[in-house]
């Protein structure tokens, strides 16, 4: 779920007054977006020892029309048993059985994400906003080091959201359907969140989510967590967005943060 914070700019810049924006329609429509930041989080994962892990993200997105293309390339710090494996977002995906418990660190980049988004025309749906998003993970880490599954991963997800005057109520479906290791099983699941946006001012907008993650893998519990956010547009072009999340099941990390510059070129 990491990947949808690169999301929580884009959000808030939708979100805010027109008029902060300061662009004409063409920039509104068409532009690329820079992000970068730091994310940690920290959790036994139903694992007998805890698992730290601090991740830079750099993000591109380009935004042309109703369409928006993206790619994303984690770096990856992590204090846990080897037998932990990292997803392309630095989240657990399986425990490998067999493999050395013993705590130690691994560092390394993670797998490339590719992401394509098409927004439906809101004059269509009776000004609802609907997102659907094909996204793909390469298997570009090293997969011994326990950075990866090493096979590449597809996800699927519908964003629905509606502006009800300050409030923006949104809910997410999604469904992941990862590679086939050889040295372990996993399965296709499915994911969902649920949350609000709430527009504090002219520059600010926080926002609250439930957010359940289907596990992947027979070793691994389901992830529940909690999550707030805050996005401050410091200028039109330069957005600031911080997060805290809160496990509350076993697969779920205990507790995350993290801080993400977002910058638009156009």
């Amino acid at each position: 779920m990491r990947i949808g914070i690169l999301c929580a700019a884009a959000v808030a810049a939708a979100v805010l007054p027109a008029a902060a924006q300061d662009a004409d329609s063409e920039d509104a429509t068409t532009g690329v977006t820079l992000s970068s930041g730091l994310d940690f989080s920290s959790g036994k994962y139903g694992a007998g020892q805890t698992t730290d892990i601090l991740m830079s993200l750099t993000d591109i997105t380009l935004q042309r029309g109703d369409f928006r293309f993206s790619g994303s390339l984690p770096y990856l710090d992590i204090k846990g048993p080897d037998s932990v494996i990292a997803g392309s977002n630095g989240v657990p995906v399986a425990i490998r059985r067999g493999v050395s418990a013993i705590r130690t660190k691994r560092s390394g980049w993670g797998d490339l994400n590719l992401a394509a988004t098409w927004s439906v025309p809101s004059e269509d749906i009776d000004d609802f906003q609907v997102d659907l998003t094909g996204r793909v993970k390469v298997a570009t880490a090293n997969a011994e080091k326990g950075l990866s599954s090493g096979e590449n991963d597809f996800d699927f997800s519908v964003d629905v959201a509606r502006e009800i005057g300050i409030w923006t109520p949104f809910v997410n479906f999604g469904y992941r359907v990862p590679g086939r290791p050889s040295a372990y099983s996993l399965v296709s699941a499915p994911s969902f969140s649920v949350g609000t946006t709430l527009q504090i001012g002219d520059q600010l907008v926080g926002q609250a989510a439930y957010e359940f993650d289907g596990t992947i893998s027979n070793t691994l519990a389901d992830s529940q967590q909690l999550l707030a956010s805050l996005s401050w547009l410091c200028t039109d072009k330069l957005t600031v967005t911080t997060y805290v999340t809160r496990g509350v099941s076993a697969g779920a990390a205990q507790v995350g943060t993290g801080l993400l510059v977002s910058w638009k070129f156009r």
